[in-house]
């Protein structure tokens, strides 16, 4: 099986919109902790959580952000292919 590369505007426009789909996926989720136990691991445990919904939230941001790269690729890629396909055309 050959690997296709896809370079069209609505190619990277479906990139785009799983990729932010994906993102939107990694939503924060919240926790109810038991205030009154006195577990250390309680607490540490908590922490880690948090630090997990940073790290998640970091990384939803990212995917975001590819997101629309993706999506502004596409165009840009779609206007110089239209100028190289005039400029050929002219005679250039």
């Amino acid at each position: 099986m050959s690997n296709v590369i896809q370079s069209s505007q609505q190619s990277a426009a479906n990139s785009s919109q799983i990729l932010a789909g994906s993102a939107l996926g990694l939503q924060q989720k919240t926790i109810t902790a038991d205030g009154s136990t006195n577990i250390t691991a309680k607490s540490e445990a908590v922490t880690a959580y948090e630090k997990a919904q940073s790290q998640k939230a970091s990384y939803r941001n990212a995917l975001s952000q590819d997101a629309g790269h993706i999506a502004t690729l596409g165009s840009t890629f779609e206007q110089l292919d239209a100028s190289i396909s005039a400029m050929l055309s002219s005679g250039f």
